[in-house]
């Protein structure tokens, strides 16, 4: 044996050799790869061997024959046990070579996979900063929180602790600490962990940021670790110094709290700046490389004080403290180094529905990779306005608000008119980032906010409409013969653009829409960002109610904001600058001013929105006294969905209000966005609060809560100058001007374009024809006064209403039964009043009738002249100046008449007082310039005195009245019961 590996030295070396190799072999490229270097090396290797093999047996042949026998035995025993040995040193060759080969490989691949190390992909992006209308920073985003230091930053106290705990000889070895390395790999190939990973620093930066897969283990966790090695070797520490290294190491660790970097971590934990920490709050920030989750001191302070314990003795060990030192700061509590508001990562931010609304558009402008504040930092320059959406933030948390239940959510926005920037929205509650946004990503049916966008302003715009123009509400339906109803099944005849708006009628929205040209209503709502459903440039009438795909608040508030900005739409916007922090670049937010209708309908529009809101609104209107407009509106389920789900005919499915002051645009949706199953009500599984209920007033109290943060008194917008208020008669079309005679309540002020407003006057309301041929006649005392009657006028006659509603009316019973309504109760009907003209020419109304004739007593004291007037039986503003006739008096005679004071028979109760009698000439009472006597009898018909009725019984009384040339007797029977 000793012959064979004297002989064999050199194979026997690479054998050894090669067994080493075979194992870092195995260890480093697996199973498949030693299979396939095996079979490569056996080609090269065995056929060299078979070649020696033969050259040996050759000579031995060649050899004496008498020789060859005699070792013959011999020769046959040890020629068994060579080739024995021969096939383990070739299998130990072939091993060796395997492993050389395999060693090569690993290193190979390891050199051909290692990513280029580069510093500006060394940590993540740092953090973007969100900065409020008064330049506050109100948030930091980022998938890491992280603000980067230089090295002249970090105090000596913090490197001295990092270097102490993580890694020792960091400032004298070339990367990889070799001792430590050995060690730590001869721990593990015995299976002990003790010794640790043996990375440095350097190491530590490859693993954290460079080399992907940080949780590798096995065959990829050796290969990143060899891969480490390379990096730290001949990337990093050839081409940087160790004070850059450490920037890279400090900066680029997640140190828990939601924090990235020691910066971060600093400013997180203890509200200051690294440069600013202590011992006590460096040995904290160093303990945190190896677990920050579990040494977090906002979550876990008891596993903090352990690892700080470890960080100072490991700074004793190594010579940067004293022992003293450890006890001075070991005696300062965890939890006394923290600052009051530090934030766990896992606490929300008050402003992410803010945040979320900035993300969204930043995303939208400039892309998913360069335009996610979480993930490329920036600085950002946002339109919040932190006054005002605390406010918001407080009704979504429900602190100022009480939600009716916990499934029903809300979106709300709210627009700066006078700029168009986003001030403050309401994007649903339970809000996680980047999540479902209520302001931004729903899609609504609008329902009857709809209508001043669709219906109403086109006309105005397009079509010179005034706020007075009739559309009148009756049984319709749309072109295709579907019938439209309105929300109470309802008709409420004519109405004016301005009521038909604020009283909300589906009819009079629908008549608007077919009056104007399809075209300018798609060109009139896309001039203000909506979303219409349109189709080769045509849009369904659906859309005069909302019935359409749907809109977002943000959407709506911008679309309301223009009635109030002169006629200008601004598309709404978050944030006015952006700063890309790893570049430099500045972008300023273009922000432009699009005319989308004129002054005068923006004006006209609003105005009619004031008295939408009152109406609609009702007490929910009062809002810190301020004058505002707004519109309602209501989306339904259709009859399917109600089925599929099981829904009751009133449940509805969206409830908007949209407002707009002078100052701010608000649009809010109230609802839920999804529909729940509902089943038996008896059963657990049915959904009590998963859909609205009509006419329910929740939607309008979170509007006047929203809006009382925003809207004030005081604040209104002038009246341009091509525009007119004028005072019109109602129902007449076109509009006409009031007669002096013109009912109060049939008087209306309303806008016009300057130069379409009308000029004419009314003539409904004129004052009334006088009767004619007036004549008198009398019969004795009797007078009967006749005349022709007048036409009955238009303001009541039905053939006249009939002949002018036609024009824009198609069902004439509507408007006739409400007109005679309003006659009935405002005007009445035709009647004739008799005055007498007395002496010192006043009027005496005598007599009033509906006939053409009248007649009545008179005397000799009686008015000779009467006057005759036309007139309404209610309104008397218009009558007519009236007729006079006078009476031939020749016949009259006086007219004297004595009759009984009190009921007869007269039942006396108490003491009898006699209440006597009275007479009256020519209408005069002279009782006073009469003789009466008076006797009285009792029921034996015996005469007595007054004093003598007293007792209960029957009597009677009897008066003898003399008045000059008059005379008359009167009986009475009196009743003591």
């Amino acid at each position: 044996m000793k012959k064979f590996i004297v002989e064999n030295k050199d194979n026997v070396i690479i054998a050894i050799v090669s067994i080493i190799a075979f194992i870092l072999g195995c260890l480093s490229v697996g199973k498949i790869a030693i299979i396939i270097v095996g079979i490569i090396d056996i080609l090269l290797f065995v056929p060299n061997w078979l070649k020696k093999y033969k050259g040996d047996s050759m000579k031995m042949k060649k050899a004496h024959p008498a020789k060859r026998v005699k070792n013959k035995k011999d020769k046959k025993s040890n020629s068994k046990k060579k080739k024995i040995l021969k096939i383990i040193l070739a299998i130990f060759l072939l091993l060796c070579v395997i492993g050389i080969i395999s060693v090569v490989a690993l290193i190979m691949y390891i050199i051909a996979n290692a990513p280029t190390f580069n510093p500006d992909n060394l940590y993540k992006q740092e953090s973007s900063i969100l900065y409020d209308i008064n330049g506050d920073v109100y948030a930091t985003l980022g998938s890491e929180k992280r603000e980067n230091v230089s090295y002249s930053d970090l105090p000596e106290v913090l490197i001295n602790a990092i270097v102490a705990t993580e890694d020792s000889r960091f400032f004298e070895h070339d990367g990889v600490d070799w001792a430590r390395f050995l060690k730590a790999t001869i721990f593990q190939l015995i299976g002990k962990s003790e010794a640790g990973g043996a990375s440095t620093i350097t190491m530590q930066v490859s693993k954290n940021d460079v080399t992907q897969d940080k949780t590798a283990t096995g065959i990829k966790g050796i290969l990143r670790k060899f891969t480490d090695v390379y990096m730290s070797l001949e990337q990093i520490e050839k081409h940087y110094t160790k004070k850059e290294i450490m920037e890279f190491y400090v900066n680029s660790y997640y140190l828990g709290g939601g924090a990235s970097g020691v910066e971060q971590a600093c400013q997180t934990y203890f509200g200051k700046s690294v440069r600013e920490i202590n011992l006590a709050e460096a040995s904290i920030i160093a303990g945190l490389f190896q677990l920050p989750g579990a040494y977090d001191p906002l979550v876990h302070p008891e596993a903090t004080e352990s690892r700080r314990k470890t960080v100072l003795n490991l700074m004793v060990r190594h010579g940067y403290i004293t022992e003293e030192e450890k006890k001075v700061a070991l005696a300062i509590p965890v939890e006394s180094l923290l600052v009051d508001n530090a934030k766990s990562s896992s606490d929300s931010d008050t402003n992410l529905a803010f945040i979320n609304t900035v993300t969204a558009q930043l995303i939208e402008e400039f892309g998913e990779e360069n335009g996610n504040p979480y993930t490329t930092s920036m600085e950002v320059w946002t339109t919040m306005d932190p006054d005002k959406q605390d406010h918001i933030n407080k009704i979504m948390s429900g602190d100022d608000w009480n939600w009716e239940n916990d499934n029903v959510t809300a979106g709300i926005a709210v627009i700066d008119v006078k700029t168009g920037a986003i001030s403050a929205v309401g994007a649903g509650r339970n809000l996680v980032a980047r999540g479902t946004n209520t302001a931004l990503d729903i899609n609504k049916q609008i329902g009857s906010t709809s209508k001043p966008l669709y219906d109403y302003a086109p006309g105005i715009e397009y079509q010179n409409w005034s706020t007075y123009d009739p559309f009148t509400d009756e049984k319709y339906a749309y072109s295709d013969g579907t019938e439209i109803n309105n929300w109470d099944v309802k008709y409420e005849g004519f109405l004016t653009a301005r009521t038909a708006l604020a009283h909300s009628r589906n009819v009079s929205a629908l008549k608007a829409f077919q009056a104007n040209k399809n075209s300018d209503i798609l060109k009139f709502v896309k001039g203000l960002g909506l979303h219409p459903e349109e189709s080769n440039g045509f849009i369904h009438e659906a859309h005069a109610i909302g019935g359409y795909n749907g809109e977002y608040p943000v959407a709506m508030a911008a679309a309301y904001a223009a009635f109030a900005n002169g006629g200008y739409y601004v598309e709404p916007y978050s944030y006015t600058k952006v700063v890309f922090r790893q570049s430099g670049e500045v972008v300023e937010k273009n922000i432009e001013k699009t005319r989308a209708m004129s002054e005068e309908t923006a004006y006209m529009v609003y105005d009619m929105l004031i008295s939408s809101g009152k109406y609609g609104l009702g007490n929910q209107y009062n809002v810190n006294g301020a004058t505002f407009g707004a519109k309602t509106g209501t989306s339904n389920f259709d009859d399917d969905t109600k089925k599929l789900y099981g829904l009751p005919d009133n449940a509805i499915n969206d409830y908007w209000v949209t407002g707009v002051s002078p100052d701010y645009a608000i649009s809010v949706w109230y609802g839920y966005t999804k529909i729940y199953q509902r089943k038996d009500p008896e059963k657990d599984n049915y959904c009590k609060d998963c859909y609205n209920t009509i006419n329910e007033i929740y939607h309008r109290k979170l509007f006047q809560a929203v809006a009382k943060g925003f809207f004030k008194k005081g604040s209104s917008i002038s009246m341009p100058s091509g525009v007119v208020r004028v005072e019109v008669e109602n129902e007449t079309y076109p509009a006409k001007l009031p007669s002096e005679y013109t009912p109060g309540n049939m008087r209306v002020k309303e806008l016009f374009k300057k130069g379409t407003e009308p000029t004419d006057v009314s003539n409904r309301y004129t004052k009334l024809d006088n009767v004619t041929n007036l004549s008198s006649k009398t019969n004795g005392n009797e007078l009967t006064l006749s005349w022709t009657g007048i036409k009955t006028p238009a303001a009541i006659d039905e053939e006249s209403l009939k002949s002018f509603f036609s024009s824009f009316w198609k069902n004439t019973s509507i408007p006739l039964k409400s007109r005679k309504e309003y006659n009935s109760k405002y005007i009445g009907n035709i009647v004739y009043k008799v005055y007498a003209v007395l002496g010192d020419g006043s009027l005496q109304l005598v007599n009033e009738t509906s006939d053409n004739s009248v007649t009545f007593s008179i005397n000799t004291a009686s008015s000779d002249t009467y006057i005759v007037k036309t007139s309404y039986s209610i309104f008397t503003a218009n009558m007519s100046d009236g007729v006079k006739v006078t009476v031939d008096m020749a016949g009259v005679t006086d007219q004297t008449e004595a009759t009984l004071n009190g009921d007869n028979p007269y039942i006396v109760t108490g003491n009898f007082t006699d209440p006597g009698v009275k007479v009256i000439k020519n209408g005069s009472d002279i009782t006073n310039s009469c003789t009466i006597s008076t006797s009285y009898k009792n029921s034996s018909n015996v005469d007595i005195q007054a004093s003598d009725i007293n007792l209960t019984g029957s009597y009677s009384a009897t008066y003898n009245v003399v008045c000059g040339t008059f005379s008359d007797t009167l009986s009475r029977k009196i009743v003591i019961p």
